[in-house]
């Protein structure tokens, strides 16, 4: 009686450790087919169409139940392609190339049988491969994903057809995003997180599943045009805001009649919305939506337009008025007057392109000002004491090398680049194509002219993308000190990469450096000084006072 209790025990842990999770077995299917798709030599060639590929095999895929059975059945399939011009990898130098992506532990980690093992591993040696999915541009050192097309007669309501978009996506990234090693949950863990929300039918769970895995990008270029959540949103209110700490402070009007009707005031501060804390209601509804390098520039996406906007005429809100009284009421919200109101919202107010604030101080805002006015200024504030440069916005007309020529005493190297290079490896200190020409990481000349007084530079939430670049350009100067707050996080171009659904969506393709080598991707631009605001008694010339403070 002993024996045949042993003997079932044994056949009942024998039968338990061969069953195979649904998600492990989805994450490993993916997995494998992103190795396949970028390290075969045959398959990134583009001789299969391996999106056709994917879900031909899943269907077989999801019968499996055990893990014997996946093991072999992805031993045949590779197979299957033919494993005899695989080519043994190059000695790689870690000095030469950036390795941080560079990410297979799942193959020793999986407990796959010996001959899985060992032709996973053949593959991820392999360096006979292909640029067909994925090839690095000679001109710009972006990745041209231009042969990745959306999947013909796409249906979101199919399993497969889900499972495909996140295989696509996450093993894009995974291979060709220089950045990724820098997100907040490691990307290697957010296909296992994502595969239950992906095989959740239903069309609202495939959008939010998608917003959901583009927010774990971190990265303030890839705001999706076609997200579901924030297309809802079709009321706005009828002004804008400064989030600090947890309120919001009213700081511009949009609709004057309606602001009067709601009995509102600029200075008053909204600290709750629908009885939510602010900081709350915004984490709680944007979080998983909107991707963002930092935390920062999450308010500046939401406090002009999405932080109050609904599909209702009104919200619920806690107000601190300017005359202290505490008052909760409902604030009408309307549609906007055009679709690019949102984006009008955004931009600054308008000020002089440059002018004096006293006799020793000059004052540079960057957003409109032109090379001829540049050339102006310097020359007007040539002997002063000090010049405080505003870029809390986005220049129109100017790029780095039109500031710096201002700037410099001599050609100056004042941004390094990390690039894409090869499947999962990046390139440090990459230089634009014709460098030799015109390197777009320096600048500035001989120049005895220079401006020598003190430079305050003025940046914050607003402060974006190439206004970044710029930023970077000015801070090499010999006398300039950073103020204000922490910036977009995201310098470089936006690279574009089709969606197996047949939208799109952007990542910063290129890594950004100080050439000390501190990364500016995600943190924003270096601070000399943090300004700290106050959301009672908002003050809106405090970066202008406290840069006044300093050149003195």
């Amino acid at each position: 009686m002993k024996y045949i209790l042993l003997l079932c025990l044994c056949f009942h842990f024998t039968n338990t450790f061969s069953q195979v999770n649904e998600i492990e077995k989805n994450e490993k299917f993916i997995k494998i087919w992103g190795l396949l798709k970028y390290y075969h030599p045959e398959i990134s060639d583009g001789k299969f169409n391996f999106n056709k590929e994917f879900i031909k095999e899943y269907q077989k895929v999801e019968l499996i139940k055990t893990k014997e059975a996946f093991d072999e059945e992805m031993i045949d399939w590779i197979e299957s392609y033919g494993i005899d011009k695989f080519v043994a990898k190059e000695n790689i130098s870690e000095d030469k190339l950036f390795t941080k992506n560079y990410s297979f532990e799942w193959i020793n980690e999986s407990n796959y049988n010996f001959k899985l093992f060992s032709l996973l591993n053949e593959l991820k040696e392999n360096t006979n491969y292909k640029n067909y999915y994925a090839k690095v541009k000679k001109l710009s050192c972006s990745v041209d994903f231009s042969n990745e097309t959306s999947l013909a007669n796409f249906d979101y309501s199919k399993k497969e057809h889900r499972l495909l978009f996140l295989a696509s996506f996450w093993n894009a990234m995974k291979f060709w995003n220089v950045n990724i090693y820098l997100t907040d949950t490691p990307w290697e863990k957010v296909l296992n997180q994502l595969i239950s929300d992906f095989t959740s039918s239903g069309k609202e769970n495939f959008e939010k599943a998608k917003e959901n895995l583009f927010s774990k990008l971190n990265d303030s270029h890839s705001d999706y045009r076609y997200s579901y959540t924030l297309n809802l949103l079709n009321k706005f209110p009828n002004f804008g805001g400064k989030i600090i700490n947890d309120s919001l402070v009213i700081t511009s009007v949009y609709n004057k009649k309606m602001f009067q009707e709601d009995s509102l005031s600029k200075g008053d501060i909204i600290y709750a919305i629908n009885g939510v804390k602010l900081n709350e209601y915004y984490q709680n509804k944007f979080s998983n939506v909107i991707s963002v390098s930092n935390q920062n520039y999450l308010k500046r996406a939401i406090e002009k337009t999405y932080l109050l906007a609904s599909n209702k005429d009104s919200i619920l809100v806690n107000i601190l008025k300017t005359n202290g009284q505490n008052i909760r009421q409902y604030i009408q919200l309307s549609p906007l007057k055009y679709p690019a109101e949102k984006y009008m919202r955004l931009r600054p107010s308008k000020t002089d392109n440059w002018k004096e604030l006293n006799t020793e101080i000059g004052y540079i805002n960057l957003n409109y000002i032109d090379r001829k006015q540049l050339k102006q200024a310097f020359n007007h504030f040539n002997l002063f004491k000090g010049v405080i440069i505003d870029l809390r916005n986005y220049p129109k007309s100017i790029g780095a090398s039109d500031i710096a020529k201002h700037l410099y005493p001599e050609k100056t190297t004042f941004l390094k680049a990390l690039t894409s290079i090869k499947p999962s490896y990046g390139d440090y200190g990459s230089n634009t194509a014709l460098s030799f020409i015109n390197n777009l990481f320096e600048a500035g000349k001989k120049n005895k002219a220079y401006f020598k007084g003190k430079i305050v530079l003025l940046v914050d939430r607003t402060t974006a993308s190439k206004a970044e670049w710029i930023g970077m350009a000015i801070q090499a100067s010999p006398n300039c000190t950073t103020i204000g707050e922490q910036t977009f996080g995201a310098v470089m171009n936006r690279n574009q990469i089709q969606l197996i659904d047949g939208t799109t969506i952007d990542f910063t393709g290129v890594g950004a450096f100080y050439p000390n080598n501190e990364s500016v991707q995600r943190k924003g631009l270096r601070l000399d000084y943090k300004i700290k605001e106050s959301a009672l008694q908002y003050d809106n010339n405090l970066y202008i006072e406290k840069a006044i403070r300093l050149i003195n």
